[in-house]
């Protein structure tokens, strides 16, 4: 093993990335400081420039996975013509990590069987993304009830497909969107509603003009 670079220079942002990719293998409240600083190969003390410890760099990973609660809200509240169209605008977030961070979101769901005040946070959060949700449907006419149940296999479905590790190239996973939407919302997406989530989806993953997702 290399010994670590102890001079070399990382940042907060280092450290905190660095956790988000050890959570494939190390479950988020058992991160260790030393266990980082090996995989970033600089010295430990680097760590404590940043952060008091490691309950510090925890609660940031914590700020981060709120935001996958927000970007579900932010975008189910947006003005629509159609639920179709609503929910390809909520289907941004799973197309994008930077909007909902899968692995992150199950650490902390994983996090909270083991520890009851994150499994309260864990279960307030998954109410929140329901009721807006909910709220979104009732939005194009569906009754309590309907958008209720629409709602819960839209998103069960789609925090299922990732802790289930199912794993298909996008183009698959879109080949597929047209019957996911008659699913979940009662109609299939017209072409013009499918060329702008595409146009979308190439914007937020900065995919060139004109290549194939």
């Amino acid at each position: 093993m290399n010994a670590p670079r102890i001079h070399t220079k990382v940042t907060r942002d280092d450290w905190i990335e660095t956790a988000l990719a050890a959570l494939d293998e190390v479950a988020i409240d058992q991160l260790k400081v030393l266990g980082l600083a090996r995989r970033l190969q600089v010295s430990r003390s680097s760590f404590y420039w940043y952060f008091e410890d490691p309950a510090e760099l925890r609660a940031e990973l914590l700020a981060l996975w709120d935001n996958n609660t927000e970007s579900i809200v932010e975008r189910t509240n947006r003005t629509t013509q159609t639920v179709v169209e609503a929910c390809l605008g909520v289907f941004e977030c799973w197309a994008d990590p930077r909007l909902y961070h899968d692995g992150l979101d199950l650490a902390v769901r994983d996090w909270g069987r083991r520890d009851d005040s994150i499994g309260v946070r864990v279960a307030a959060a998954d109410q929140l993304r329901q009721d807006a949700l909910t709220r979104m449907f009732q939005r194009h006419g569906l009754s309590t009830d309907e958008a209720t149940v629409r709602a819960r296999l839209l998103y069960h479905s789609q925090v299922g497909y990732y802790a289930t590790g199912t794993n298909e190239p996008i183009g698959q996973r879109l080949a597929f969107l047209p019957y996911y939407l008659e699913a979940m919302a009662g109609s299939r997406p017209t072409e013009a509603e499918l060329d702008t989530f595409n146009t979308t989806l190439h914007h937020l993953l900065q995919i060139p003009d004109g290549d194939y997702i």
